[in-house]
C-alpha cells in the first residue's frame, strides 16, 4: 500500500507538474519522462489495485478477465518503461555527444514516431501473451495459486501452451539483450566524450563517472522484476528435491520479493528521472505555491 500511494502521488504531481510548465513541452527529454510516467502510472493503478483486493480478501486469482486486463497492462507497462528508458538514453547520448546535430536528428516527428512505436510494440507483445493463454486449456473461472501475474504464476496453469513458454523466454532474451547493450553503449560514449573535455587539463571528470554509475544503478532497477523472475525459476530448479514444507514457505519469499521489485521502478522513475533535476525541483515548488495559494483564496 506505502509503494503503491507514494507511487500514484508522486507520479502523479510530476506528470501535472510537466504539462503545466511551457519550458519542459518543447524539450523531447522531458517528453520522453511524461511518457515513462504514464508506464508507472498505468502499471501501479493496474496492478497494486487487484493485488491488494487478493490480499484484503484472502483469496488468489482467478482466471478470467482481470486476470487477462492484468497481464496485458503488466507486460504492456514493463515493456514500455525498458524501452522509454532506453530511448532516452539515446536521447542523451546524441545531446552530448552529437549536439549540433540534435535538432536536426531527433525532430518532434521522429520523437513521436518512437514513442508511438514504442507503445505498439509493448502492446502487441502483450496480445500475443493474451493470445497464448487463451489458446491454451485452461478454464475461465479455475483458481490460480498466486496473486501476480508473472512467468511462475503462468506456469502453473494447467493445459498452458507451448508457444506461451516459448514466446516469453524469446521476448525476455531480446528485450534485455537490447536495452543493456543500448544503454552501455550510449553511456560509454558519454563518458568517453566527458574524459575528452578535461584530458587536456590533466584532469579526471569524477562528475561523469559517478553519474553515469548513478544511472546504471537506476536502469539496473528497472531490470528487478525480470531479473527476479529469472532468479525465482533458477531457485526453483534448484529446490526441486526439497522437502513440500520448506520448498512452500521459499516460494511464498520469492513470491512477496518479486512483487516488492515490480513496484520498486515505478517509485524511483520520478525521483532519478525528474525530481533530481533542478528545474523541475523549481517548477514542483512554483506549483505547490500556486495550489497553496489557490486554497488560501479559496479559505
Amino acid at each position: 500500500m506505502t509503494l503503491f500511494l507514494f507511487s500514484v502521488m508522486v507520479n502523479s504531481y510530476l506528470l501535472i507538474a510537466l504539462k503545466s510548465s511551457d519550458s519542459f513541452s518543447w524539450r523531447r527529454r522531458y517528453t520522453l519522462l511524461k511518457n515513462l510516467i504514464v508506464s508507472d502510472l498505468l502499471l501501479s493503478l493496474t496492478l497494486s489495485p487487484i493485488v491488494l483486493r487478493c490480499l484484503l480478501t484472502r483469496h488468489t486469482l482467478v482466471f478470467g478477465g482481470w486476470y487477462l486486463l492484468q497481464v496485458t497492462v503488466c507486460s504492456t507497462g514493463i515493456l514500455c518503461s525498458l524501452l522509454t528508458l532506453t530511448l532516452m538514453a539515446m536521447e542523451r547520448f546524441i545531446f552530448i555527444c552529437l549536439g549540433l546535430r540534435y535538432m536536426v536528428i531527433l525532430t518532434s516527428r521522429r520523437l513521436r514516431l518512437a514513442i508511438v512505436l514504442t507503445w505498439v510494440l509493448s502492446v502487441t507483445v502483450a496480445v500475443v501473451q493474451v493470445g497464448l493463454l487463451l489458446s491454451g486449456q485452461t478454464s475461465f473461472g479455475r483458481t490460480i495459486p498466486g496473486l501476480l501475474c508473472d512467468r511462475i504464476i503462468m506456469d502453473k496453469l494447467p493445459g498452458l501452451h507451448w508457444a506461451m513458454k516459448m514466446f516469453h523466454a524469446v521476448t525476455i532474451i531480446v528485450v534485455l539483450l537490447v536495452c543493456i547493450l543500448t544503454f552501455s553503449i550510449c553511456y560509454r560514449r558519454m563518458y568517453q566524450a566527458a574524459r575528452r573535455a578535461v584530458e587536456p587539463f590533466h584532469s579526471d571528470n569524477n562528475l561523469a563517472r559517478h553519474t553515469i554509475t548513478f544511472y546504471f544503478f537506476m536502469f539496473f532497477l528497472q531490470l528487478l522484476p525480470i531479473m527476479g523472475n529469472i532468479a525465482r525459476l533458477v531457485l526453483r530448479k534448484a529446490m526441486s528435491m526439497t522437502p513440500p514444507d520448506n520448498l512452500s514457505l521459499a516460494e511464498h519469499l520469492m513470491f512477496l520479493t518479486a512483487l516488492v521489485a515490480f513496484m520498486v521502478p515505478p517509485c524511483i522513475n520520478p525521483l532519478a528521472y525528474g525530481i533530481r533535476n533542478m528545474e523541475v525541483r523549481h517548477t514542483l515548488a512554483q506549483l505547490f505555491r500556486l495550489q497553496q495559494r489557490r486554497l488560501g483564496e479559496v479559505a
